[in-house]
């Protein structure tokens, strides 16, 4: 039996949300005869974006994505469903030169992000990337007319966040990084394009809508990147101990890779211009426990085995308010246990 590919295994999970609840397809519809560009277009936002579009298609929908990655062939080996879709093409360029394409797009989802370990080593080269892409990203909405843009943010955007927000940072929080601190360039790159694309918009009138995004799990999810559930997914199927570094006392969240795709296509298609909206799961969780539960639900006999209470460790709090995305009927719709299920499954029936 051969492995699934992306859009035929999360085709379960979209048509579970949407089959479902007719608000959210009725709102997918305005897709219709739209033309969109995507930037990180095969990453892991990218990735359930594409099979989103793909299962949409599928409903009937049509309208055409172009999306712009790093290496099209290596995406397209690992998903060859998508050499056959009538509505999709891949640009081969770098989010930090002239974005290709031709002619007028309705949309824009600026998605590139680098987010695999590796690419942190560098920071200087971190926030460099962040402007570079800004500045294409904007000059590509005026020279193809885009109408609606969405940027990804980031939760990093706030800084050190405070344990007393128990509910959570609110979307327009007056925090941000430190930028004294090396360690803010991510953040800081990510505020530096909300700036870029809000002078942007007084100028010419396109309808922006930032989003700060936090935690994800998913098909897709790099299991050797700095993701906390990743790592632990990755030593759960492999049937190694889960061994944390610390106490695992820092809080956080994970929303589910095919919640975040119908999350980023509504609020892109209909979300209030100008209004930030924190895009993850409200449902906090110690990453203790994170560990716990991945081991309970992969492999129930896996020790979890905890380290040092790291200085500091009780400060590690990053946890959203989603007020304003409910506020746009946007929810956590796949619990944190079914999201671990399907991405270990996902993992399991793609091994050789």
């Amino acid at each position: 039996m051969s492995p699934p590919d992306l859009a035929r295994f999360l085709a379960q999970d979209f048509d579970r949300l949407l089959s479902t609840q007719d608000a959210l397809l009725r709102r997918c519809r305005a897709l219709e005869e739209q033309r969109l560009y995507i930037t990180g277009g095969t990453g892991f936002f990218g990735r359930n974006l594409l099979a989103l579009m793909a299962h949409l298609h599928r409903c009937g929908l049509r309208f055409e994505v172009e999306a712009l990655s790093r290496d099209p062939a290596r995406f397209l080996d690992a998903e060859p469903w998508a050499r056959a879709e009538p509505w999709l093409r891949l640009h081969t360029g770098s989010v930090a030169s002239q974005w290709p394409g031709e002619g007028r797009y309705g949309l824009l989802l600026h998605a590139a992000t680098d987010t695999h370990a590796s690419a942190h080593q560098d920071l200087s080269a971190v926030f460099d990337g962040l402007l570079a892409g800004g500045r294409q990203a904007v000059d590509f909405c005026e020279r193809h007319g885009v109408a609606r843009a969405l940027l990804t943010g980031s939760g990093a955007q706030f800084g050190a966040l405070p344990p007393s927000l128990t509910n959570g940072v609110p979307d327009d929080a007056p925090l941000a990084c430190d930028p004294t601190r090396p360690g803010s360039a991510y953040g800081e790159g990510k505020r530096a394009v909300e700036t870029m694309f809000a002078l942007h918009a007084q100028r010419h009138g396109t309808a922006v809508i930032p989003t700060r995004c936090f935690a994800f799990v998913g098909p897709g999810l790099p299991l050797d990147g700095h993701f906390a559930i990743g790592n632990f997914l990755r030593d759960a199927l492999g049937g190694r101990p889960i061994r944390l570094r610390s106490a695992g006392q820092a809080v956080r969240s994970y929303l589910y890779g095919a919640d975040l795709a119908v999350w980023l296509l509504l609020l892109l298609l209909d979300g209030d211009p100008g209004l930030p909206v924190n895009v993850g799961s409200d449902q906090g969780l110690r990453i203790a426990e994170l560990a716990q539960r991945v081991a309970a639900r992969v492999q129930p006999d896996l020790p979890v085995i905890l380290g040092e209470l790291q200085p500091g460790e009780e400060r590690q709090f990053y946890l959203p308010s989603i007020s304003n995305a409910h506020a746009q009927g946007l929810r956590v719709w796949t619990p944190l246990e079914m999201a671990i299920d399907r991405t270990a499954q996902w993992h399991r029936e793609r091994r050789p």
